[in-house]
């Protein structure tokens, strides 16, 4: 779409007007010049509808994969093979989220306090994975936090609560921040379930994707909650979905296995590519991007990780890293 034509349009400038006055910026019209009129209109449409910022990167690549179907289907069972090889137990690690997902598939119903618990322990979680601390140290946090009770939470020095956590070892470089943002949070996540009725209903309404732009910048904005924490905490409450990281940005990436022209894939490449190993592979997204992070995480299997272990990767005759370990 040329820029030229956008004056020619009368739906288009009415709607990058309004866009400005919901979201205090302006549209990135330089950023969708691959879209039609009518592409940028339902963008636009969309926006001001969710009251959330355009984000250009998180558009969908239809072409996303150089490989085909039985190979992409393929590197999947070959990324646990190379761990279950240095038995690394993959499940370990993720067999609460395996558990929430199924739970929420057989009808189970999440209430406030475990939504609230599941945003906090993701906040936590944040930088320590592979780090057991938190999971062993679950039922001190759930005292510390008073079960999650939200008039307690909304009330206590941020200060009490870090102090607390500092003791057994559960913090992170951003933990001041976000302890001192959680009561506004809360009444954020009040004003959800005043609007849906539950927390529950909203996360099952709206899509994943919607839900951490709005808990980013949108409607919902929560404070020290980007994207990647919303979908970490939509997880815990039994949505079955999947994040991207650097580490499977870059794997994805032309420099790895080559599954997309760009070095390292883009947000809206990883979300595809996971989702369709997952239907390939018959299973959930949930999994799929749990375990291939974890085949590239250090504190983790470390296969392909920055400076990947090559002699131990059972999917490297797809990979354009190293081709010095040939079977």
């Amino acid at each position: 779409m040329e820029n030229k034509e956008i004056f020619k349009n009368s739906e288009l400038i009415p709607l990058l007007i309004k866009y400005v006055k919901v979201n205090k910026v302006v549209f990135p019209i330089e950023k969708v010049k691959y879209l039609s009129n009518a592409e940028v209109i339902d963008v636009l449409k969309n926006c001001i509808d969710k009251e959330e910022i355009y984000n250009p990167n998180y558009e969908m690549v239809k072409n996303i994969t150089l490989l085909d179907d039985n190979d992409l289907k393929d590197i999947y069972p070959l990324i646990k093979e190379s761990m279950e090889k240095i038995n690394y137990d993959y499940m370990r690690d993720i067999k609460d989220l395996v558990n929430n997902v199924k739970s929420r598939k057989k009808g189970k119903k999440y209430s406030f306090e475990e939504h609230l618990k599941a945003l906090i322990i993701a906040l936590l979680s944040n930088h320590r994975w592979g780090d057991n601390n938190i999971r062993e140290n679950m039922d001190a946090i759930d005292e510390i936090f008073h079960n999650y009770n939200k008039n307690y939470l909304k009330v206590v020095e941020p200060s009490v609560l870090v102090n607390k956590l500092r003791k057994i070892h559960c913090t992170n470089p951003m933990i001041s921040y976000q302890m001192k943002a959680l009561s506004k949070n809360i009444m954020v996540l009040e004003q959800i379930e005043k609007d849906y009725g539950s927390l529950d209903k909203f996360v099952s309404k709206e899509k994943p994707n919607d839900i951490a732009n709005m808990f980013n910048s949108g409607k919902y904005k929560l404070i020290q909650v980007g994207r990647a924490f919303a979908y970490d905490y939509l997880k815990r409450v039994g949505v079955n979905t999947c994040k991207k990281s650097s580490q499977l940005e870059r794997l994805f990436g032309s420099h790895r296995l080559g599954i997309v022209e760009n070095a390292n894939a883009t947000e809206q490449q990883v979300l595809n590519i996971i989702k369709k190993i997952a239907e390939l592979n018959n299973c959930d997204e949930i999994i799929v991007e749990s375990i291939i992070q974890q085949f590239c995480l250090l504190r983790s299997a470390n296969i392909c990780g920055e400076h990947p272990n090559c002699e131990k990767c059972k999917i490297r005759n797809y990979c354009h890293y190293n081709k010095r370990y040939d079977d």
